[in-house]
């Protein structure tokens, strides 16, 4: 894939060290200060009612195996894509939960990296300010703008209004994106793959992206008061 997919090097971007506290993710930025991660900036300010509702209903202890076995699926299929992207040997995975992540995987690359034309980076380290940093897995010129784009798994099929959280980590990526390497990226997308073998694409632009943009750096305010 990575010979079909030509690379770009117009943006640099640094290698930032993460650090996994009892808090939550932080980064290291070049300047030694450390800053919380996008997602947990997003854990720590997000409305928990619905999630602590569905545990109550099947139980904390199925509810953490749930979501620990939608995490390892999702662990490989990122790495999947990863080398897919990269065009480095896959590493096959142990079990068949693994092979899962590698099926859903392929199923997303199928079904969407054709629309790539231009691979500026995978896994690339972003930071704004002293504030916050992350990790997005792709910045690309994606049906033919600059777009940060997310890959994520789903035990079922997502929906638009259920997915902010997503466009806000988008927005958070973006913003940063433009801080640091001065783009004016207004474009981005979240590409699903849903276990039982189908796919989905949510993109946001124009006004609403600006919008989830507003709303992450309100997130951002808060948690941070």
């Amino acid at each position: 894939m990575a010979d079909l997919i030509p690379w770009s090097h117009d943006y640099v971007y640094e290698k930032l060290e993460r650090i996994d506290a009892s808090s939550g993710r932080l980064y290291v930025l070049p300047n030694g200060v450390q800053v919380p991660s996008v997602t947990t900036v997003l854990d720590r300010t997000k409305d928990k009612t619905a999630l602590k509702e569905w545990a109550n209903r099947i139980g904390q202890a199925e509810a953490d195996m749930q979501r620990d076995q939608a995490a390892y699926i999702g662990t490989w299929m990122h790495a999947t894509l990863e080398a897919v992207l990269s065009g480095d040997p896959l590493t096959l995975g142990p079990d068949w939960q693994a092979m899962k992540g590698h099926q859903m995987a392929f199923t997303l690359a199928n079904r969407y990296f054709g629309a790539i034309s231009a691979i500026h980076g995978s896994e690339v380290g972003l930071y704004y300010q002293d504030c916050y940093a992350g990790t997005t897995d792709l910045v690309a010129t994606y049906r033919g703008q600059l777009a940060i784009v997310d890959f994520k798994q789903s035990v079922r099929p997502k929906r638009h209004e259920y997915i902010t959280d997503y466009f806000h980590q988008l927005a958070a990526y973006a913003v940063a994106h433009d801080w640091r390497h001065g783009t004016s990226i207004d474009y981005a997308a979240v590409l699903i793959s849903v276990q039982d073998g189908t796919t989905q694409e949510f993109t946001t632009t124009g006004r609403e992206f600006q919008q989830f943009k507003d709303q992450w750096m309100e997130r951002l305010a808060a948690l941070q008061v």
